[in-house]
């Protein structure tokens, strides 16, 4: 095996051994989880460089990196996706952001192995990143008609497992159901993220704050709520998540449910472009003189920011933007996976979650969050009350019309 050495890029150590990306997550280096840092930055950030920059002793690192290495070689047989039964049928698909996916799929994939092996559970499994460019799985989910089709358990975050169709065909007809006898973190309860009909289960939620620069920011006022955004004052001084002609849903579909069709107009104009979070972190702690000074983000990337004195979090008095990790199990199925489920609903995925600063509803586990942060999210009742697909799609076309009569470009 060849050595790792101290002159690698981490984008060299990470290619070559894709298990020690999360020695470096839970070492420092929770920016890494992303891949679009490690395409951008870990090409040419070297390992030495990187350890002098967190005051990391080198040799304790390395030892933990060869650890890590060689441990993976004893369980090399551990793949991502294991299709191996006559079935053929996926009894378990995981699409979950990257952040969480990655310190996530280590203990899952040995717990999955565990229940084929030692339980002789016959389990076809799928464990793979939300944006996955090869995987768009909710591209399908409208044309789904039995629900054989369907994995038993599904593990996800966002809005597309609300589209109508699916709603209809396979949630409402109780194909779904929760997993009851669970302590709910009072807070994540109080937020109204428990799906009250039992259908979804909520593990967990990602939730996006406002960062800003107030030296950028200058004499404009600091907002305060996440309406402020649409004052006059704010045109092209915000930053959110985009990427071609599509920019992030949550944070449209939240301003149309308070502020209609002209809110989400008015963001148009506030926005000056779309990032990735990842990009959002690089340009924000750049020396460029043309930045926006506030960006909406995951707050797993603001806590990858080194501390300063001029970069800061707000949180909205009404609350951090807020959606659900949920996981659906069939109801039919309960029983023969009830280990399993009680393993996604219990603390040790809870503990992962809070680790990766996304908020778990487990009892157990503390939400790793001030105190006085309020949640604020869609609702259940405006989930199923109306056609996500639609308002998803139409709300990105509102907002697209009015960016683009601003002559601003798409997101790269």
């Amino acid at each position: 095996m060849e050595q790792i050495q101290l002159t690698m890029t981490i984008g060299e150590i990470i290619k070559n051994y894709p298990e020690t990306r999360e020695v470096f997550i839970n070492n420092g280096f929770s920016i890494f989880a992303d891949d679009t840092v490690i395409q951008q930055l870990g090409v040419v950030l070297k390992l030495k460089t990187a350890l002098k920059s967190k005051n990391i002793n080198e040799e304790s690192f390395m030892k933990l990196l060869q650890g890590k290495i060689a441990e993976t070689g004893r369980y090399k047989n551990l793949q991502t996706t294991v299709l191996e039964n006559d079935s053929n049928h996926l009894n378990m698909l995981s699409l979950l952001p990257c952040p969480l996916k990655v310190p996530m799929q280590g203990e899952l994939k040995l717990f999955l192995d565990y229940l084929r092996e030692e339980k002789n559970l016959p389990l076809n499994y799928c464990i793979e990143s939300f944006f996955n460019d090869h995987l768009d799985y909710e591209d399908y989910l409208e044309h789904f008609e039995e629900a054989d089709e369907i994995p038993d358990i599904i593990m996800t975050a966002g809005y597309g497992f609300f589209y109508k169709k699916f709603m209809d065909r396979f949630v409402a007809k109780g194909v779904f159901a929760d997993v009851i006898n669970r302590p709910v973190n009072s807070r994540l309860a109080e937020a109204g993220i428990i799906d009250p009909d039992g259908h979804f289960t909520v593990i967990g939620a990602n939730v996006l704050v406002m960062v800003v620069d107030k030296n950028r920011l200058g004499s404009i006022p600091m907002p305060k709520t996440w309406g402020d955004l649409l004052k006059p004052e704010y045109e092209n001084k915000v930053v959110m998540r985009g990427h071609g002609d599509t920019f992030c849903d949550v944070v449209q579909l939240n301003y149309y449910k308070d502020y209609g069709a002209a809110g989400v107009e008015q963001l148009g104009r506030s926005v000056k472009y779309g990032l990735h979070p990842a990009q959002m972190v690089k340009e924000l702690t750049s020396s460029r003189k043309d930045v926006p000074p506030i960006h909406i983000m995951p707050y797993f990337f603001y806590k990858t920011m080194k501390e300063s004195n001029h970069i800061r979090i707000l949180w909205p008095e009404d609350g951090i933007l807020t959606y659900p990790i949920s996981v659906l199990i069939k109801a039919d199925k309960m029983q023969e996976l009830q280990e399993l489920a009680e393993y996604l609903t219990g603390p040790e995925i809870a503990r992962i979650c809070a680790e990766a600063y996304f908020p778990a509803t487990h009892g157990d586990v503390k939400v790793n969050l001030p105190e006085h942060v309020k949640l604020k999210w869609l609702g259940w009742d405006f989930i199923k009350s109306n056609d996500m697909k639609y308002l998803v799609e139409t709300m990105n076309d509102t907002f697209m019309r009015v960016y683009r009569e601003g002559g601003k470009e798409v997101c790269s």
